[in-house]
Formats: structure tokens, C-alpha cells, sequence
């Protein structure tokens, strides 16, 4: 079994909700193919890239999987699929976003995923709820994604709820 961790992310109307159900469909995959261990909260940050000008929700999970992270990446498109993602245009209005963004055992620069994700360091919508979603599972968190998560603080994030929230 492999960890991973996985960006959760919607924008637009009812972005939470989005969320939320998107990391609900995770959390019940076969266990035998992926096990969700540790979340982060949700986190509002604005808009960008033109996709829309309502706000974006962001989370982060961490999995557990015993597939390679080019096989968990067709898993995670394929949940995007069942919760009504169209993929379209580059940086269009994600009705869920699913992004493998770093494990702590596997590195790729030549393949699909890239990992670490290329960008995951200076996205503060990203490196925040991987951190956090790290911490809640237990992992050791390395410096130089500690040191990123810090430098960003939470701005221009906002908590908007936990995930466990009932």
C-alpha cells in the first residue's frame, strides 16, 4: 500500500457540497483499492484563471492505495465522471476536481502524474489542506512542504467547515 495525497476541489454553486460528496465517494471506494486515512477542513480561496468568478472550495485527503499513482489518477477521473465532471477547456468551472499532489514514497517527473505536483508548493489552496490533511493521518510532514504550507499562512484561505461536520 502506497500514500498518497489527493486535492479535492470544486468551484462555483454549492462548491462545498461538491466537496464534500467528492471525498464521501472516496471514503467509499473499495477499501482493497483505496482507503481514505486523514482529511484536511474545506478552504474557500477566490477565483482564478478565468474559470469562473464565484469563489473555489479546496480540501485535501490522503489515501492509502495499492495502485501506482498513474492508475490512482484513472480512479480519481473516474469518480469526477460519476459526480458530473465534463472535462472541457483548460482552467473551465470544476463541478469536482480530483488531483493527486504528492506521496511520500513515490516521485514521477517523467509520467503523468508528476509528483510532487509541479505547482504544489507555491498554490496556497493546495499546500494548506495537503498539510493538514497529513497531519490528521499521522505522516510525517517534510520541511519543504511544511515550510510552503507556513509561508502562505491561510491567506487568502479561509476555513469554511470541517468535513466531518454533520
Amino acid at each position: 500500500m502506497t500514500l498518497f495525497v489527493v486535492g479535492v476541489g470544486a468551484s462555483g454553486f454549492d462548491a462545498a457540497a461538491r466537496v464534500d460528496a467528492g471525498v464521501g465517494a472516496l471514503a467509499q471506494l473499495d477499501p482493497g483499492v483505496l482507503a481514505v486515512r486523514g482529511q484536511s477542513r474545506r478552504y474557500a480561496n477566490p477565483p482564478w484563471g478565468g474559470a469562473t468568478r464565484a469563489p473555489f472550495v479546496n480540501a485535501a485527503v490522503v489515501v492509502d492505495t495499492p495502485l501506482p499513482a498513474r492508475a490512482l489518477l484513472g480512479v480519481l477521473f473516474a469518480v469526477e465522471r460519476r459526480r458530473g465532471r465534463v472535462r472541457t477547456t483548460k482552467n473551465a468551472a470544476r463541478t469536482l476536481d480530483l488531483d493527486v499532489l504528492w506521496s511520500p514514497s513515490v516521485r514521477s517527473t517523467k509520467t503523468a502524474p508528476l509528483l510532487p505536483h509541479p505547482r504544489l508548493a507555491q498554490r496556497s489552496f493546495a499546500v494548506v489542506p495537503a498539510v493538514e490533511a497529513l497531519h490528521d493521518a499521522g505522516v510525517v510532514v517534510p520541511a519543504w512542504l511544511r515550510d510552503a504550507a507556513r509561508a502562505h499562512g491561510l491567506a487568502p484561505l479561509r476555513a469554511v467547515g470541517s468535513l466531518r461536520e454533520p
